[in-house]
């Protein structure tokens, strides 16, 4: 189920009268639903870019993906879409397939509530440390350099 639609069903079900602490128990159900993730929280040793389609710095910060890539190294850069539609497919081709990350929208909804917690919106990065859980974070456009700065205050 997509977000979209997910959103549209909880819109539904306030339509129908329902009280709103049965939507939010209907919300609950579908994010526990979703499979637990293999092994890690996220990717180890990553930093992830989130980015959607309707972000202007987010299509800037990919133009310059290599950069960031290498000033991160040797953690890996992972690119992860928060929407989804042609707008953002077409942006996603401009990634190396090595550097996406996509997962389910479920999976996107539990991702926003853990890690989007203290931030307003895009554009915003984290840095995944050994374990597999954040250990930096930057709001606004990243650059090569705060790249390597989140890396070097997870190491």
């Amino acid at each position: 189920m997509t977000i979209k639609a997910w959103l549209g069903s909880v819109v539904e079900l306030e339509k129908a009268a329902i009280r709103p602490w049965a939507c939010a128990a209907v919300a609950s159900l579908l994010i526990a639903a979703a499979p637990a993730p293999a092994g890690e929280r996220y990717p180890p040793r990553s930093v992830l870019l989130f980015v959607a389609s309707w972000c202007a710095p987010c299509h800037a910060e990919i133009g310059r993906i290599d950069a960031i890539a290498t000033a991160a190294a040797p953690y890996r850069v992972m690119v992860v879409p928060i929407d989804a539609g042609r707008a953002t497919d077409a942006m996603m081709r401009r990634v190396p397939v090595g550097q996406r990350w996509t997962p389910g929208a479920v999976r996107i909804a539990e991702i926003r509530a853990d890690l989007f917690g203290d931030t307003a919106g895009l554009p915003f990065s984290v840095a995944i440390g050994r374990d597999g859980r954040r250990c930096a974070a930057t709001h606004g456009g990243l650059g090569p350099a705060r790249a390597a700065a989140m890396v070097a205050g997870c190491e």
